[in-house]
């Protein structure tokens, strides 16, 4: 069952013309809690370039199956409703910024 999150970011993808980050994470993961400062600091660099949203794999499931996520910590990017990059694991900020930089 699709909860609010789940509707929101269907709804965005649908509608944004813009790069979307989906960043899912979970609260019992060590590395996620070092990549969330990361993520923060990304969603306040490119605030106006790109979306990004932050996606507890326990609370939103439908996402999570949607996407078939097996790992965490795990990033999308979604443009022009097309999945154009999914990787898992810690990044640092240089390779978010060069990332986002490719794409918009």
């Amino acid at each position: 069952m699709k909860n609010l999150n789940d509707k929101i970011i269907e709804k965005l993808i649908n509608i944004l013309n813009y790069p979307i980050l989906i960043y899912f994470w979970s609260e019992w993961c060590e590395i996620c809690k070092i990549s969330k400062d990361i993520i923060n600091n990304i969603k306040i660099k490119f605030k106006n370039k790109i979306k990004i949203i932050k996606i507890n794999i326990d609370y939103n499931y439908y996402t999570t199956e949607k996407f078939s996520i097996k790992n965490i910590p795990t990033i999308i990017i979604i443009l022009n409703k097309k999945i154009i990059i999914k990787k898992q694991g810690l990044f640092n900020n240089d390779f978010f910024k060069k990332l986002i930089k490719k794409i918009i």
